[in-house]
Parts: C-alpha cells; structure tokens; sequence
C-alpha cells in the first residue's frame, strides 16, 4: 500500500538548497584533501617509505572517488529537486541550464583530473626522492 505525499514549494526549495550545500561541501573537503597531500608529499617525500606511500595515494584515490560519486548525487538531487519546481510553474533560480551544466560538467573534470593530477605528482615526488637517494648512495 503505497502512499504519494506531495511536496510543499517551501520544502523543495529547502532540500534543492541542502543539495547545492552538499556540492559544494564535496568539493570543499576534495579540495582540502588535495592540497594536503600535494603539501605532504612535497614536504616529507624522502622520508615516506614504498609502503606507506601507496597506502596514503590508495586512500587518497579511494577518498576521492567516494567524494565523486558523493558530488553526482547531489547533483541528480539538484537536478531532481529543480524539475519539480519547473512542474510546479516556479523557477528555481535566474540562472540559465547551460550555465548550471557547465558548472557542474566543470567541477566534475577539476575533481577526476585533479585527482589524477595529484596521485600522478606525488608518484613523482617519491620517484625523484628515491633517484636521489640512489644517486648519493
């Protein structure tokens, strides 16, 4: 027995809101994340082992898959919660959709690229540490 609640306009504004906050929340901590590792790495590329270097990049790219797949679902929620509002005869907001897509398109190309970008200058930070090493040794 399933029963159909329908939204109110007020609660629809509020939940396509905390979707948008939890876009820019995911790309808030990928970011952060980032940049600790790139300061890490730079800072402490001689004195991380083979072994807990592909453990924190493992984690690292882990993480930041989860936060991918974390920013698509809030974006089909925006996405979801703005169709309702256009059903309804209410704009969601005065933006125009190829802008709202290229936004979108375009954090997610900074997050996958960044993150390859990331994992690929660590790998060689550890690599050009350990050519030195071995070159002095």
């Amino acid at each position: 027995m399933s029963t159909q609640v329908t939204m109110s306009i007020d609660l629809i504004y509020q939940a396509l809101y905390e979707a948008l906050n939890l876009s820019d929340a995911s790309l808030q901590i990928w970011m952060t994340f980032t940049f600790g590792l790139i300061a890490a790495a730079h800072l402490a590329g001689d004195r991380v082992g083979g072994r807990t270097y592909r453990l924190v990049a493992g984690l690292y790219a882990l993480y930041a898959a989860t936060l991918v797949v974390r920013y698509f679902s809030a974006a089909y929620q925006i996405l979801y919660y703005q169709g309702l509002l256009l059903e309804r005869g209410f704009e969601p907001w005065p933006v125009p959709k190829p802008v709202g897509v290229l936004i979108g398109s375009g954090t997610f190309v900074l997050m996958v690229g960044g993150t390859i970008g990331t994992l690929w200058f660590v790998r060689n930070i550890r690599k050009e540490q350990a050519d030195r090493a071995a070159q002095i040794a």
